[in-house]
């Protein structure tokens, strides 16, 4: 059986799988927003988890465009904190985690899903 990225995740950065959702969020939210973790903020970042917990399923590049597409276009990312402040999880960072986990280059297909939303300008989500 495949590897999923959930298990990638946990054996690269030496955590248990209960703390891979919190260790990628954390990882994965804009800079700006990651205080978000510290509040009561569960409702407000459930989408965000969602995201992570599909992406945390998969085995390969396949799939990912799918799933970055339907964070994309979830309802509650139109609201102006989420999409204008970017007050939630960025794809790009996502994007650049997944790849550096995986170990591989970024498939064209996977570099661009259709932008719903504003562009995520990010570098490694490592580095900051």
């Amino acid at each position: 059986m495949a590897e999923t990225f959930k298990e990638k995740v946990c054996s690269r950065f030496g955590v248990p799988p209960e703390r891979y959702g919190e260790t990628v969020l954390r990882l994965t939210l804009y800079p700006h927003a990651r205080w978000l973790r510290w509040f009561e903020a569960r409702e407000w970042l459930a989408p965000d988890r969602n995201f992570i917990a599909e992406v945390g399923r998969l085995t390969r590049w396949s799939g990912f465009s799918e799933i970055a597409r339907d964070f994309q276009r979830e309802p509650l990312n139109r609201l102006f904190w989420r999409r204008s402040l970017c007050l939630r999880v960025s794809v790009s960072r996502m994007r650049v985690l997944f790849s550096e986990v995986w170990g591989e280059s970024i498939p064209a297909e996977a570099k661009q899903s259709p932008a719903v939303l504003p562009a995520d300008n990010a570098a490694s989500p490592l580095t900051d």
